[in-house]
């Protein structure tokens, strides 16, 4: 790739560039660990248990408000089901209200997550008379029915979606020094549903419980059902919004000028600047702020089309690193082609096409379904995914590491040939070369970066399915995390479409010819032999015009 800015571009330019990109990422941090809430809030709700008189209709704990009270429909509110022989429907209505005021859910928060913890009490007049006195352990499948309705101001409960036989596996666990009455198990945490889009103010859940739940093998019953909520923060979607917009204009206009520059020239495109325009439209098309159609429409598959979205440019980031490194080696194959790269990249299109099958199982059937979840239905294949996508991002990483030291020694075996230049030449040389170890390394960096804030974000979005205690984190620290790793994306390719854009403004068709000149690939054996043959008052001669060349063109870019 010739007469890039990159090799044009001096120390001090290049310190006031690694300045600016300092200062939006210290920018970024401060947004999001400042300025910008937690990325998500929970609710925890008990729910109200409820003897329907028709079983058909609605359970409503809080139908309206009065001055006296608080009336109910369908739902004659009982304190216990111990010993109950009737219908117990248990009912949660969110969002709770708060000092006597109804609160409302704000399409701004974008998603809801429910998450059911059962309260088991232990009860020694279950026990039989062979019953063991060590722990004791309640694990198997229960059967619900699930009804989940929604409302907005002003409207009627109108049924959402429902569920007459969904099926959860529950795991609880008592020990033998607590097997006493009215003492309660340690229950695992049961993912409810999904809805990937927050779009009405009130939501309603009513979950009945089928006869397996009391089998006569269990040694506890179920006195009481909690539900953790969690949404994400509509003060954070508002500024991480505000970045998307910010930077979708950025990326966009930085794309059009790299285009531009590219249409200019009177060569072909490179391999390496095609790859640049993918990896600008992947960024750009990432960066586009759809999550503001969520505010007037429905839309159940919005974190389904983000994380295909997030997909694309992962798969572009990829391909782009292998093609970035390759094109750098310095050996005497040639690239021209992706096809010169088809092992290596259909490593990368083969983990993108699992990773993209596991999310549409996941996201993609909760699309249709909310209440199905993967873990649910087999926590093994899940664990399966999950963990062949970190090992192949460990692998990647190892190759894309290899590579890059590859290069890196390329590079020093070439500088062998610099002492036979003259001063003028070798100084030259120098700094290009700096400049590329520069780049690298920071590619090295961002890589490193780009899958570690992967595996976080997987171990974070998965917490709740093996934390045994209620969720919490320094949020304030998640919100950081998510603005400036998402700005240093947005820097590290804004960086790229610049430094390699073509720097040929008001030279001609003579800036090919010139540039040719000090490309890496005449760092070889043939130009040292060459240079040796030359008389040294033709080299100082070539010097004198490289470095006027160049100093036209640094003067212009």
């Amino acid at each position: 790739m010739t007469g890039t800015i990159l090799e044009n571009l001096s120390n001090r330019k290049l310190c006031v560039v690694v300045a600016i990109i300092l200062l939006i990422q210290a920018v970024s941090f401060f947004i999001g660990a400042v300025i910008a809430p937690s990325p998500s809030n929970t609710e925890q709700l008990l729910a109200v248990k409820c003897v329907p008189k028709d079983r058909d209709q609605l359970s409503i704990p809080r139908y309206s408000l009065l001055k006296n009270g608080i009336q109910s429909k369908n739902c004659r509110i009982v304190s216990s089901v111990k010993n109950s022989n009737e219908s117990i429907v248990f009912a949660f209505q969110m969002p709770l209200p708060r000092e006597g005021i109804l609160l409302t859910y704000s399409r701004w928060m974008s998603n809801l997550i429910a998450i059911l913890i059962p309260d088991i009490t232990y009860a020694s007049w279950l026990e039989s008379s062979q019953s063991t006195k060590g722990d004791d352990y309640i694990n198997g499948t229960i059967t619900m029915k699930v009804r989940l309705a929604v409302k907005n101001k002003g409207e009627e409960w109108k049924e959402y979606r429902r569920k007459d036989s969904l099926k959860r596996f529950i795991n609880c666990h008592i020990t033998a020094e607590k097997r006493h009455n009215e003492q309660k198990y340690d229950c695992e945490m049961m993912q409810l549903f999904e809805l990937q889009s927050l779009f009405y103010d009130y939501y309603l859940i009513n979950i009945e419980f089928g006869d397996d739940l009391n089998n006569e093998e269990r040694h506890g019953y179920l006195t009481d059902l909690n539900l953790v909520a969690i949404h994400q923060n509509g003060g954070f979607t508002k500024i991480w919004l505000s970045l998307k917009t910010i930077f979708t204009t950025v990326t966009l206009l930085t794309l059009i000028w790299f285009c531009k520059r590219l249409r200019q020239l009177i060569r072909e495109i490179t391999l390496l600047e095609r790859m640049l325009i993918i990896l600008g439209c992947a960024i750009t098309q990432l960066n586009i702020p759809l999550e503001f159609l969520t505010l007037w429409f429905d839309l159940p598959f919005m974190n389904f089309l983000s994380d295909v979205r997030q997909g694309i440019l992962y798969c572009a980031l990829l391909s782009f690193w292998i093609v970035f490194t390759g094109e750098h080696l310095m050996d005497e194959v040639h690239r021209s082609r992706l096809s010169s790269y088809f092992k290596q990249l259909s490593v990368v299109l083969v983990a993108s096409f699992a990773l993209f099958v596991f999310d549409s199982t996941e996201r993609g059937i909760q699309w249709i379904d909310p209440f199905f979840s993967i873990w649910e239905v087999d926590s093994h294949l899940a664990l399966v995914f999950i963990i062949t996508a970190s090992i192949s991002s460990a692998l990647y990483f190892g190759f894309l590491s290899y590579n890059i030291w590859l290069v890196l020694r390329n590079i020093s075996a070439k500088q062998t040939s610099l002492p036979a230049m003259s001063s003028t030449r070798r100084l030259i040389y120098q700094g290009i070369i700096y400049r590329f170890k520069f780049l690298l390394l920071a590619t090295l960096v961002c890589a490193a970066l780009t899958i570690i804030a992967y595996i976080l974000g997987q171990v974070s979005e998965e917490a709740y399915q093996f934390d045994d205690e209620p969720y919490s984190t320094n949020l304030q620290w998640s919100s950081a995390m998510f603005t400036t790793v998402y700005a240093m994306w947005n820097c590290y390719i804004i960086t790229l479409l610049i430094l390699y854009a073509p720097s040929h403004k008001g030279l001609g068709p003579n800036v090919d010819t010139m540039s040719e000149e000090i490309e890496f690939s005449r760092l070889t054996t043939e130009t040292k032999d060459m240079n040796e043959a030359c008389s040294s008052e033709e080299r100082n001669e070539s010097d004198m015009k490289l470095l006027q060349d160049l100093a036209t063109k640094q003067s212009i870019d």
